[in-house]
């Protein structure tokens, strides 16, 4: 941690570790894509979001934002991601109004729920007098989210990709968290849910990392908890 050993902020990933869609992208996508004229389900639609998030991904150099790939921003870059989408599954609608129906209904609060012990695990940090930050590879639609969730007063800095230009595991995004919340990167912890952009990525900017792994899908290679809740042991 820091020179005196004591932690001073936790620095935390948004989606998978603080909140989920509900329904999932997946059940979503197929919900509007049938109101379109042609019935479709999320298991079709869950191999094609995934293939296509993968090859967008690999577009860009790891590290740089993703929604300035595209001269037209985090609107272009999500119409490319709804178009590619259709074309795999082989849906005919246009897919503009699809894109616009699915953008708007991502940027509303309903559509999120956070996960069941997120509120309780951020009060209590915060009655320990912690300094908490978001760092989330997401669109400028997120502070909204946030906001709309109740969750902006737990945090005293708010990172997110689109809006600073860089995205984890860049260091550079978890040294600008540290730098907003005017403590060494030495003595912040990151949890989030990704073992390269989360887990490495924090441990690349001098952070100590845990990997919040809610599904047990790896091993044992890292400091792992399976909900929030396993801060508390951690930390004490």
């Amino acid at each position: 941690m820091s020179e005196s050993g004591r932690l001073a902020a936790v620095l935390f990933d948004v989606g998978g570790t603080l909140i989920k869609s509900e329904p999932s992208p997946a059940e979503m996508y197929a919900r509007v894509l049938s109101r379109h004229g042609h019935e479709t389900t999320a298991s079709s639609v869950e191999p094609a979001f995934r293939d296509t998030w993968c090859e967008l991904t690999q577009l860009h150099p790891p590290g740089l934002d993703r929604y300035h790939l595209l001269k037209g921003g985090e609107r272009a870059w999500w119409g490319e991601f709804v178009r590619r989408v259709m074309l795999r599954i082989g849906h005919p609608a246009p897919w503009r109004p699809v894109f616009e129906e699915l953008f708007d209904a991502f940027a509303e609060p309903a559509l999120w729920c956070t996960y069941p012990e997120v509120v309780e695990v951020l009060g209590r940090l915060r009655q320990e007098r912690l300094r908490l930050a978001v760092v989330s590879n997401w669109d400028s639609r997120l502070p909204g989210l946030l906001d709309g969730l109740g969750l902006t007063r737990f945090f005293d800095a708010v990172l997110v990709s689109a809006l600073e230009g860089v995205e984890k595991p860049s260091p550079v995004i978890f040294e600008r968290a540290a730098a907003r919340l005017a403590v060494p990167p030495a003595a912040c912890l990151h949890v989030g849910d990704s073992p390269l952009d989360d887990y490495r990525g924090a441990a690349s900017a001098g952070m100590e990392a845990v990997l919040l792994d809610r599904a047990c899908l790896f091993s044992d290679g890292y400091r792992r908890i399976t909900t929030l809740e396993g801060l508390h042991e951690l930390l004490h």
